[in-house]
């Protein structure tokens, strides 16, 4: 397995999308980039997540990341299911473009 992006709370290999922390109290949740089918980013806001450091509704579930007050991009996981996974990464651009060229590929 070759890493090609990791920070503390998100790791990228050649096949899947690792989410740390995602589950309560601390379980993570893989992602094949095969079953991703849509990948989307946004600027974040206080509305939109910048002030959740875990958790959130129905409709998206992002990971425990204290460090989320602090960022301002959030990136949406659409793997077909209710609710969709956000991530905040340390290098949103970055991994954004690892999950185009992945999921488009």
């Amino acid at each position: 397995m070759t890493i090609l992006y990791e920070d503390e709370y998100i790791i990228c290999d050649d096949d899947a999308l690792t989410i740390l922390y995602y589950y309560f109290p601390f379980g993570d949740k893989r992602i094949p980039y095969k079953k991703i089918n849509q990948v989307s980013t946004q600027e974040m806001t206080w509305w939109t997540g910048k002030a959740r450091i875990w958790g959130g509704s129905l409709s998206y579930w992002l990971n425990l990341d204290p460090k989320r007050p602090c960022k301002d991009k959030l990136i949406i996981i659409d793997e077909g299911e209710l609710t969709k996974p956000v991530i905040t990464p340390d290098n949103p651009e970055q991994v954004y473009q690892i999950l185009l060229s992945e999921v488009y590929s």
